[in-house]
């Protein structure tokens, strides 16, 4: 009797739904994208106003001022000591900006892109995602003219918006795929991409945090993120309810979110999602319930790794599932039982 009564409090724990919240940074902007840390000051790239501004966030109340504007659609920003490479997707271009000038200037630093997007720097390679194009470009940015050289094929992408480097594996938003790809920038011919995570809602944003990769979903209003250290990763929401994220930084244990609809930047304190992740099962659902033959999943947003247990605790069965699959249960004998998913909900339902 106190195996089932310890069993069913870890149950019940495990299915209690805590809330991940952001705190608001600054409400002060058109359409704010990428972003990038220097020192306190944080630089966010605005699209449709065409310029790059910065707030102190050390600062009491974080008020935007101008570095630069007349920009065309700028994007994402990587840095190179004191230069500032800035994407402009409707400019199909990537610039530089000295950002200890006194009035900063733009400098092409190669054009005839493909609507660049996200940028990652490796060594003297700019490795950047030309989203319309549907391809990883780089360029050596040492070189004495810049030029681009294709590392992924046009036909083996969808909308590539985002890049960050891990190791040698880069990986890659498919704004249309809907996953997260990665390649092996070593290899003398990068094979096809790698599927590393599927099932979001328009990624966007990515940024990594140790083994954790956190996914800005455009249209799903989340951020989500991934171990992409284990052989199937398992998507995970960390935060609802946002408005459009789009950029990602992180500063220590705060995660700061461009929210592009929301028009303003938001942060969340990382150190606090292991008592406050947000565990949404509301949607899920199972069925039959009580069931001869099978269960069935339905309002699954990925697919989820899950183990069934008895009622005294015992482990009966493990898999993965995807949305609507079905889990056969004919040979499990009458009685209670707990289907509990890799990132804790948990069902009970009977066989009988």
């Amino acid at each position: 009797m106190k195996q089932i009564y310890f069993f069913t409090i870890v149950i019940f724990l495990s299915c209690f739904k805590l809330i991940a919240q952001t705190t608001e940074v600054v409400v002060a902007f058109n359409s704010p994208t990428g972003m990038i840390l220097y020192g306190n000051d944080l630089y966010i790239a605005d699209i449709d106003e065409g310029k790059i501004s910065k707030i102190d966030i050390n600062a009491t109340t974080p008020t935007p001022t101008d570095v630069i504007i007349g920009l065309s659609r700028p994007f994402d920003m990587v840095l190179n000591g004191t230069d500032l490479y800035i994407s402009e997707i409707t400019g199909n271009k990537i610039s530089k900006i000295d950002i200890n000038a006194t009035t900063p200037i733009a400098e092409d630093v190669v054009t005839g892109l493909d609507a660049p997007a996200g940028m990652v720097l490796n060594g003297d390679d700019l490795y950047v995602a030309e989203n319309t194009g549907h391809k990883i470009s780089k360029i050596d940015i040492n070189a004495t003219i810049p030029t681009t050289k294709e590392v992924v094929a046009s036909d083996e992408l969808n909308r590539p918006f985002d890049i960050v480097l891990y190791g040698h594996d880069l990986y890659i938003s498919e704004y249309y795929g809907n996953s997260i790809s990665k390649i092996d920038i070593t290899a003398a011919i990068p094979i096809t991409p790698v599927l590393a995570a599927g099932g979001f809602n328009e990624p966007v944003g990515m940024v990594l945090n140790g083994d954790d990769l956190y996914i800005a979903e455009l249209d799903g209003n989340k951020i989500s993120k991934i171990d992409i250290n284990v052989a199937i990763p398992t998507v995970e929401d960390v935060v609802t309810g946002l408005d459009g994220p789009v950029g990602m930084v992180l500063n220590g244990d705060d995660l700061y979110i461009s929210e592009i609809s929301g028009n303003r930047i938001s942060k969340l304190n990382l150190s606090t999602l292991s008592i406050n992740e947000n565990i949404e099962v509301s949607n899920i659902k199972l069925y039959p319930n009580p069931s001869l033959d099978f269960i069935q999943i339905s309002g699954l947003p990925r697919t989820e790794n899950y183990t069934i247990y008895n009622i005294l605790g015992t482990k009966i069965s493990s898999g993965i599932i995807s949305n609507n699959e079905k889990i056969d249960i004919k040979k499990s004998p009458n009685g209670l039982y707990f289907l509990k998913f890799e990132n804790g909900n948990t069902f009970k339902f009977i066989k009988k």
